[in-house]
Order: structure tokens, then sequence, then C-alpha cells
């Protein structure tokens, strides 16, 4: 997994997933061996807090087109294209 972001400019919220809590972040341009995509990450709980992949909400892509696709979503209020919205994990 690469992550365009510097962990540490990364925003996490704690939200409840399945019935644990856990710091998922922003939506962020990050990479698998299968391309770039829009995604977010989480502490996981199960893994001491290490960083892992949490969901991916674009499909893949280039690296100037995902971020091109965030910066888009980021300037117009909208929701990327599965509808992911953070407000949906705190519900």
């Amino acid at each position: 997994m690469k992550i365009q972001k510097n962990i540490k400019d990364i925003k996490f919220t704690n939200c409840n997933v399945w019935g644990t809590e856990m710091p998922v972040s922003e939506p962020i341009v990050m990479a698998s061996a299968a391309g770039w995509y829009v995604g977010t990450v989480c502490k996981d709980p199960d893994c001491g807090g290490m960083i892992v992949p949490f969901d991916r909400h674009t499909d893949y892509m280039t690296q100037e087109s995902a971020q091109k696709c965030l910066d888009a979503d980021e300037a117009d209020g909208s929701t990327l294209p599965n509808g992911f919205d953070m407000e949906y994990l705190n519900a």
C-alpha cells in the first residue's frame, strides 16, 4: 500500500465499525498493486493500531486522476463516486 499523504498529516475520526471503535482516515489518494485510487485507511485495533487499508471509494486509475477526483470532491462538497460519507460511519 502506498499513501500519497504523510501519515502525520492524515485526519482520523473515531468510528464504530461493526461494534468496534477504530480511527478511520479522511479520504486520501493511495495505491495497491492494482493501481491508484481514493480510499481510506484505519488504525486497526486487532493489529496493535497499525495503519491498514480500510475501503476503496473509486475505481483504479492513474495517480494524477485519483488526485483530481479527490480535489474535485473536496472543492464541490459532493461525495465520492460510491457515495462514501464519513457521517455514515458515525451514525
